[in-house]
C-alpha cells in the first residue's frame, strides 16, 4: 500500500481510501534489519534459532522500525536497560533507568542515562519515557508490551521518536513451530536518507497463514483464504517464505521473512500463555532512495468474545502536530471497554471479529469479518469521525491503529490494563 502524501485532499473517506490497505507495494523494500542492512541471504540460513531462555531479557521491536534488547534488573535490581541492537535512526549503545511498578503490573521508567551512545542520545536520554507490562505464564515465557517515547532521532540530528514495543524472552526453534493462522496489524512509513518522515505510510490489518515449511500467504483487509489476493492489486498474491536468521547472537530467536521475492524484515516469536505472538521489524530501502521502516504485530487467530477484554486501560500513541507530523511525545487516553462499548476519546461501539477494508469503501469505512480483530469509528477532538482497529495480544495489552484527526493518517498505539483482567466469561 502506498500511504498518504497529501493530507488536505477531498474528505475523510477519500483520505482513508488513499491508504489503500495492501502489502504488495511494500515489497519494493530491498533490505531488512533496522539499519537497512541486508538480512541473511539464501544459503546463510541455519537449522534452528537460539531463542532467549525465558529469563529477564527480552528481544523486542519498536514500531518506528528498530530492534532493541530490554533487560530487567540490570545492571542492578530495580533498573531497566535498553540496548539498541539495530536502528535506522542512528541509535546505538544503551540507556538505563530505575523503574517503578504499579498494582496492575505496569512498569514505568523516566530517568534514563546513556552508555556508549552518540552525543545526541546521551544528551537527550533523560527525557526518554518507557512504560510497559509483561504477560508471563507458569513456564516463565513472557511477552513484553510497552510504549517508548521521546527517543532522540540521532540520524536526523533533531526531533524525537515514539513507538510501541513488543518483545519476547522466549521463542520457537524451527519454522514449523510458527505454523498457524495469525491476525495482524502493521504500520510503516517512509523517511528520507537524513531520517526525517516524508508523510507516506502503510497501514494494514488482516490475516496471514504460515505453513510448516515456512511458506506463507498474507491476506490484507481480509480473513485468510487460500485464494486471497492483494487488496490494491488483485492480480498479486502476497506470498513469501520464512527462514531461520543466520545471526542468532545479535538476534536470538529471529527468522528472516521474504515477501514477494524480496527481503522484508526480521521476525521474533513469543509462546506465552498458550498463544503465539509474532513481532516483525520491517525496514529497507525504496526504489526512490527513501527508506521504509515500521513493524507488524501478529497474534494467533481466535474468535473474540464480548466481555473478555472488559476493563480499564491507559492507551498511548504518538502525538501528532500540524500536518500529521509526529512530535515525539506520547498522547495518553484513559480508556474503558464494557461489552461492545469502547470509551476512548468518545464512546463508540466495538464490532468484534472485524476490521476495516478502506480500499473497498465508497462512503464510510466498511467492516470486514476477520477473527481476532475489533473495529470502531469514534468522534475525535475535531468532531469528525476517526477509524480504529484493535488487536488484543494478551489479557493485559491491546495493540491498535488509530486515525487521530480523521484525515486518513494513522498511528500505532497500545492499551495497557490498569487493573486485573475480569474472569473468563
Amino acid at each position: 500500500m502506498r500511504g498518504v502524501g497529501d493530507q488536505n485532499s477531498l474528505d475523510h473517506i477519500m483520505q482513508i481510501k488513499k491508504i489503500a490497505f495492501c502489502l504488495g507495494v511494500c515489497a519494493l523494500l530491498a533490505a531488512c534489519g533496522g539499519d537497512g542492512s541486508t538480512a541473511a541471504t539464501p544459503g546463510q540460513s541455519v537449522a534452528q534459532t537460539q531463542p532467549l531462555p525465558s529469563g529477564s531479557t527480552y528481544i523486542a521491536t519498536a514500531s518506528f522500525g528498530d530492534t532493541i534488547k530490554v533487560q530487567l534488573d540490570a545492571p542492578s535490581a530495580g533498573d531497566v536497560t535498553i540496548t539498541f541492537v539495530n536502528s535506522q535512526f542512528g541509535l546505538s549503545g544503551s540507556i538505563t533507568s530505575p523503574y517503578s511498578t504499579s498494582s496492575s503490573g505496569r512498569y514505568s521508567a523516566y530517568d534514563f542515562t546513556a552508555s556508549g551512545a552518540p552525543d545526541v542520545l546521551t544528551n537527550g536520554a533523560s527525557g526518554i519515557v518507557f512504560v510497559f507490562n509483561i504477560a508471563a505464564d507458569g513456564t516463565g515465557n513472557g511477552t513484553l508490551n510497552g510504549t517508548f517515547g521521546d527517543v532522540p532521532n540521532v540520524k536526523a540530528g533533531s526531533g524525537t521518536l515514539t513507538g510501541q514495543v513488543t518483545g519476547s524472552n522466549n521463542g520457537v526453534t524451527t519454522v514449523a513451530g510458527l505454523a498457524g493462522t495469525y491476525s495482524f496489524i502493521k504500520l510503516s512509513g517512509d523517511y528520507t536518507s537524513a531520517g526525517t518522515a516524508t508523510g507516506d505510510q502503510d497501514a494494514d490489518t488482516g490475516q496471514i497463514k504460515i505453513n510448516a515449511d515456512g511458506t506463507f500467504r498474507a491476506c490484507p483487509s481480509a480473513a485468510y483464504s487460500d485464494t486471497c489476493m492483494d487488496d490494491e492489486d488483485p492480480s498479486l498474491a502476497d506470498t513469501g517464505t520464512i527462514a531461520v536468521d543466520a545471526d542468532q547472537t545479535d538476534y536470538p530467536g529471529a527468522f528472516d521473512l521474504t515477501l514477494n521475492g524480496l527481503m522484508y524484515g526480521r521476525l521474533f516469536a513469543s509462546t506465552a500463555n498458550g498463544a503465539i505472538t509474532l513481532m516483525l521489524d520491517q525496514a529497507g530501502t525504496n526504489s526512490d532512495g527513501t527508506y521504509r521502516t515500521g513493524s507488524w504485530v501478529l497474534q494467533s487467530a481466535s474468535t473474540l468474545v464480548s466481555g473478555t477484554d472488559d476493563g480499564e486501560f491507559y492507551c498511548e500513541e504518538p502525538t501528532l502536530g500540524n500536518d500529521d507530523v509526529a512530535t515525539g511525545d506520547i498522547s495518553s487516553v484513559y480508556t474503558t471497554i464494557s461489552g461492545t462499548t469502547l470509551g476512548f476519546i468518545s464512546d463508540s461501539t466495538l464490532a468484534f471479529n472485524t476490521s476495516f477494508s478502506a480500499v473497498n469503501s465508497s462512503s464510510t469505512p466498511t467492516p470486514v469479518a476477520i477473527n481476532g480483530l475489533m473495529s470502531t469509528t469514534y468522534t475525535n477532538t475535531n468532531q469528525t469521525q476517526s477509524a480504529m482497529m484493535l488487536l488484543p495480544i494478551s489479557s493485559n495489552a491491546i495493540a491498535y491503529l488509530d486515525e487521530p484527526a480523521g484525515d486518513g493518517f494513522f498511528v500505532q498505539g497500545l492499551c495497557l490494563r490498569t487493573v486485573a483482567p475480569p474472569p473468563p466469561p
